[in-house]
């Protein structure tokens, strides 16, 4: 054997050991892993695949629209006319969710990742799907749930502010006690201001709402919050502190909706206070920033706790939780809401060492937005 042919063997092989790894792979994925030509022709199916979507091996070289439903065909021809015209990636790379068709004529909402590489014989599209209907199914529960409680919770906390109302007014109590039904009112209105807001919170995360800005003053905001979350904190044994510039020029008022911000800071101060070690300190810094060409502020929620690696990615995704007795997962996912809808942003760094930075812009005027 000479020297060529045995390097040809050789690479035979490892091409060989290669197209048996992507089968073992693509074989034991959980997710449908698909391949399609240029013209549309489906190349490959893995068995995820087949069963997701009902089809058998017959599949394999028929077109790739028989798994699109039909109001998006017209959009799918024209990405791949432009893809193939211009190589200018559009979806491919990233990350959507779709609508796709099964052998029986259901729809189905799908999550998809696109790739595309060009070989010997052109273009070829791969798609990684995975379908997503049962965590489609458990969203919806769990907004339907949320949307009775917050009926069901209304009527009994209107008779318990408006009992506690009457309690406040009348003339045989002991200021003690009057001072004490005063309280109860007042956080009785609270909570149904917060029942209220959480419309405000639907919206946001549909994208609809428009902000009601007024001028904020966040330093104020940031001490009322801390005061509010001081009683916390001592249960936790943890020291909470304010960092900020002294007094003089700094003025650090942005205009906003007062409401959302407190709700935004409480959360993720609260976040902070939780994850927490015992004998650790909680710090809010407030500083001046550059957010693009806007002028910003900054709030630094500073803890010593790591957010776990598990969540990292997932960290201000909606119901995303760990290692809580209690809470919805919630908390972080409503303070991302709050921040873009101000124009803001928000991002983390973590580490064992240093612990976890929460970081937050908050332009001092929001986008403009059509009333």
């Amino acid at each position: 054997m000479t020297g060529r042919d045995q390097n040809e063997k050789e690479l035979l092989q490892r091409l060989t050991e290669r197209e048996e790894r992507y089968r073992s792979v693509t074989e034991t994925s959980p997710d449908a892993i698909i391949t399609a030509a240029s013209d549309g022709r489906i190349l490959t199916m893995n068995q995820a695949g087949q069963k997701m979507f009902g089809h058998g091996p017959a599949i394999i070289g028929q077109p790739v629209e028989k798994l699109i439903p039909a109001h998006l065909r017209q959009p799918h021809r024209e990405g791949v006319e432009r893809y193939l015209a211009t190589r200018v990636p559009h979806i491919i790379g990233k990350t959507v969710e779709l609508s796709a068709l099964k052998a029986d004529g259901s729809q189905f909402p799908i999550e998809m990742t696109l790739s595309a590489w060009e070989g010997m014989e052109g273009i070829t599209f791969g798609a990684i799907i995975r379908d997503i209907g049962e965590r489609k199914r458990v969203e919806a529960l769990k907004e339907d749930v949320a949307r009775m409680m917050r009926h069901d919770m209304r009527s009994p906390l209107v008779g318990i502010v408006g009992l506690a109302n009457r309690l406040a007014a009348a003339d045989n109590l002991e200021p003690k006690q009057s001072k004490a039904a005063t309280a109860i009112s007042d956080l009785g209105k609270k909570m149904l201001s917060m029942l209220d807001r959480s419309r405000d919170f639907f919206q946001l995360e549909e994208g609809t709402y428009r902000l009601k800005p007024e001028p904020v003053n966040l330093l104020a905001l940031v001490q009322s919050v801390m005061a509010q979350l001081e009683t916390m904190a001592r249960a936790n044994q943890v020291e909470i502190r304010i960092e900020a510039p002294s007094a003089g020029d700094f003025k650090p008022v942005i205009h906003g909706e007062v409401m959302l911000l407190e709700n935004m800071l409480a959360n993720l101060v609260k976040n902070a206070i939780e994850a927490s070690p015992v004998g650790g300190r909680v710090t809010v810094e407030l500083s001046p920033e550059e957010l693009g060409h806007t002028t910003a502020w900054r709030l630094d929620i500073h803890n010593q706790g790591e957010i776990p690696p598990e969540i990292q990615s997932r960290f201000f995704d909606a119901y995303v939780t760990s290692g809580k007795q209690d809470g919805s997962g919630l908390g972080t996912h409503n303070a991302m809401m709050v921040v873009r809808a101000h124009g803001g942003e928000i991002s983390f760094i973590t580490d064992v060492e240093e612990g976890t930075h929460l970081v937050v812009d908050l332009p001092e005027t929001p986008p403009y937005q059509d009333q």
